[in-house]
């Protein structure tokens, strides 16, 4: 007992730790995204999903080609990309009849203002994005000067995006279907989105399957 409580105080000091975009711990992070799905299912008394390699190998390789901008496209052309999705799961080995999947991109730092600016200078943080308009090099060199750093997530706060983003279109997509029981999960940075002027982007794509379709 003692082991097991252990470990979960441990898991949630994890799960409370800022994800930085720059050396992100993407295990932890899917891992709470899972979590926070199986979670409602449970709820909803559907089975959990189990990780399959055809669905996973997929999902690894859209995250892999699709850049963030070309993944926000496609969650609004899902009809047009279906086909590709499902022959690329038959090629790589999934043989259930049914697969549905869900992509997106979202900022994967906690900012909601409107003015910011990168100081490639910097060195007190990673992303170097700071609140406000850039200052001059006369106002960096004022010994009342001060930064605002833009705020990063937790994990489970990042998490909770994700995992929000994957149940909301429950209407269409079969993440809580009781017939779909596998998955396969993948998600990453956009690279091309660190060290410029702009909040970092995280791009993940969740493909389930299953034998049956049932509510």
């Amino acid at each position: 007992i003692i082991i097991v409580i252990a470990a979960f105080i441990y898991s949630i000091s994890l799960s409370a730790q800022d994800f930085d975009p720059v050396n992100p711990d993407y295990d932890l992070l899917k891992q709470l995204v899972l979590d926070k799905i199986n979670s409602k299912r449970e709820r909803k008394a559907k089975n959990n999903l189990k990780n399959n390699d055809a669905l996973q190998l997929t999902s690894d390789n859209y995250t892999q080609m699709l850049r963030a901008n070309k993944l926000e496209s496609n969650t609004k052309n899902k009809t047009r990309i279906n086909k590709k999705v499902k022959k690329s799961c038959k090629i790589n080995g999934y043989k259930n009849a049914f697969i549905d999947y869900h992509i997106t991109s979202i900022d994967c730092m906690n900012f909601k203002g409107k003015v910011f600016y990168f100081d490639k200078e910097d060195t007190e943080t990673n992303t170097h994005l700071f609140v406000g308009k850039k200052p001059s090099k006369k106002e960096k060199e004022d010994e009342k000067f001060k930064t605002n750093p833009v705020k990063l997530y937790t994990y489970l706060e990042l998490a909770d995006l994700i995992a929000k983003q994957f149940v909301s279109d429950e209407g269409n997509f079969k993440i809580l279907n009781n017939g779909f029981d596998k998955y396969g999960f993948s998600l990453a940075v956009e690279q091309r989105t660190l060290f410029r002027t702009r909040i970092p982007k995280i791009k993940a794509i969740i493909i389930v399957g299953g034998n049956r379709i049932t509510w």
